[in-house]
């Protein structure tokens, strides 16, 4: 059963959708009549059964009655921020549709100073906008009650004010070396509500960079033996944290 976030707060049990991205799927592509059910998310993100009361083609809104419903929480138990360096556009959308299907609960792109891709200023507010796009419909098609934050940062210098708990930097000189130890103990010997992981361009991270980011608590961090692609590492991540939190007996 399909499921979409509206933006609105649900206080009465009967509640009419004006939002025409929602009735083109529902009506026009899925092609969904009265009494047929969906799932919605409204902005408490509470999770709702709704079924269909009324649609009004001419007005393109549909209406709903609508129960709260007790379907466990779909988010990771800690909120992870995944931080990427700015990658080719197709790169940038996959990791954001991706890691939000990984459960991810912000993105941010940022310049470093091997990227091979540079925003100008006059684009970037366009660029947010598609990639909150693709967060949100990888978000509903994952059963997500939550649409994960995307944001671009300019230096990455910037990232040393963010205040997560456990604060890790893919280095691939860590990997080289075989260090695989550090980010499995930083799990089990910490007690977290958040996390955040910062990965390089294709090129990687200058040792100047991992220095900076390293002297504000950022640890470095192998993944394992096999050196990845820029887009690999951020998954690879998160799937060691849902692991850890979610499918471990720990």
């Amino acid at each position: 059963m399909e499921q979409y976030f509206v933006n609105q707060i649900f206080t009465d049990e009967s509640v009419i959708i004006e939002d025409t991205e929602i009735f083109k799927h529902v009506v026009t592509v899925l092609r969904h009549k009265i009494s047929d059910q969906i799932y919605l998310v409204d902005e408490s993100k509470s999770l709702y059964l709704a079924t269909i009361e009324n649609i009004n083609k001419d007005e393109k809104t549909i209406k709903f009655q609508v129960a709260k419903s007790e379907k466990a929480s779909t988010e990771l138990p800690v909120e992870v921020t995944i931080a990427c360096s700015l990658s080719k556009k197709d790169k940038i959308e996959w990791i954001t549709q991706k890691a939000t299907e990984l459960g991810a609960s912000k993105l941010i792109f940022f310049n470093s100073k091997y990227s091979i891709m540079h925003w100008k200023a006059n684009v970037i507010e366009k660029k947010l906008i598609r990639l909150q796009e693709i967060a949100k419909n990888a978000a509903q098609q994952s059963k997500r009650r939550v649409i994960p934050e995307v944001t671009y940062l300019n230096d990455l210098a910037l990232l040393n004010d963010d205040n997560s708990d456990l604060k890790f930097i893919a280095y691939e000189e860590s990997a080289k070396q075989g260090e695989t130890s550090t980010l499995v103990k930083s799990l089990e010997e910490s007690v977290t509500n958040s996390i955040i992981g910062v990965f390089g361009p294709e090129g990687g991270f200058s040792p100047d960079e991992v220095e900076l980011l390293n002297r504000n608590g950022y640890l470095s961090i192998g993944l394992g033996p096999r050196i990845m692609r820029a887009e690999t590492a951020p998954l690879y991540f998160l799937s060691v944290l849902s692991y850890n939190y979610e499918l471990s007996s720990k």
